[in-house]
């Protein structure tokens, strides 16, 4: 205002009024817009403003006054429907993003994984005021529930995403019980592998497959002696691993003819 005429800045028709007695505004109807700085500028205009102010400029002269005002937002915020990734997310393979979209005043947006907050590197990374979490390749430990936390003075509110990594088949491993299994005795080979999904596992023997994670020979005869070799397959990942195993036992020499000649060739 300036001596006896009003003058309204654009955005404050209707919303401000002013006391020119006691120098107060009032704002009416704020809105974050309204944050900043404000700043009264008291010009002395007749006897009567110069004896009001002059306690405070100590001289006819121009006073100023500066004053910052925050404006707050009551309003939630809340997260929108967001779909988690629905592609098959494969370990070293796949990269994805998250995406954490909410409405209202987000203040902060925090990412955490299994309850503990995330940070920016190695395969994380951070975009759009945290808006979007990047993984670049995902991992077999990114399996779990990744949250989105957003909250402003007044509200708080979380969104989830579960993921599942697959990976896979590690390298097997075999074990053959009894170890010390002889002839005419009961042989099971086990081969396992870590995997997801499960491992699909296949035996080869002599150029004959045999499926299954578990091999076993009822009587061991001296035709089932050599290399078995067990192969693990994922299909979701399309890998394979093998290892082979030795069946073999010590056994003298009349043992082993006696055994051969319980067959007619």
């Amino acid at each position: 205002t300036s001596t006896s005429v009003d003058v309204v800045g654009q955005g404050y028709e209707n919303r401000i009024s002013l006391d020119r007695l006691t120098g107060s505004l009032v704002l009416r109807n704020l809105t974050e817009k309204d944050t900043g700085e404000y700043e009264l500028i008291i010009i002395p205009y007749g006897n009567l403003l110069v004896f009001l102010f002059d306690t405070l400029s100590h001289c006819f002269g121009q006073v100023s006054y500066n004053l910052f005002i925050r404006v707050l937002c009551t309003a939630k915020v809340s997260i929108l429907p967001t779909a988690c990734p629905t592609e098959d997310l494969i370990e070293g393979k796949t990269s994805v993003n998250l995406t954490c979209d909410a409405s209202g005043v987000v203040v902060t947006r925090v990412w955490t994984k299994d309850g503990q907050p995330l940070a920016s590197g190695h395969r994380f990374s951070f975009h759009d005021g945290n808006r979007v979490l990047s993984i670049s390749p995902v991992d077999r430990k990114d399996t779990g529930e990744f949250l989105c936390n957003v909250s402003n003075d007044f509200s708080f509110d979380t969104a989830k995403c579960n993921l599942k990594v697959y990976y896979g088949p590690d390298r097997p491993d075999l074990s053959q019980k009894p170890i010390g299994a002889e002839l005419e005795d009961s042989v099971t080979l086990i081969c396992s592998a870590d995997s997801l999904p499960k491992a699909d596992f296949v035996w080869t023997f002599n150029n004959k497959k045999i499926y299954g994670s578990r091999l076993y020979i009822h009587e061991m005869e001296w035709w089932h002696l050599g290399r078995y070799t067990c192969t693990a397959t994922n299909a979701i990942t399309g890998l394979e691993a093998s290892v082979f195993h030795t069946l073999s036992v010590q056994v003298g020499i009349n043992q082993l003819l006696n055994s051969l000649l319980k067959y007619d060739f």
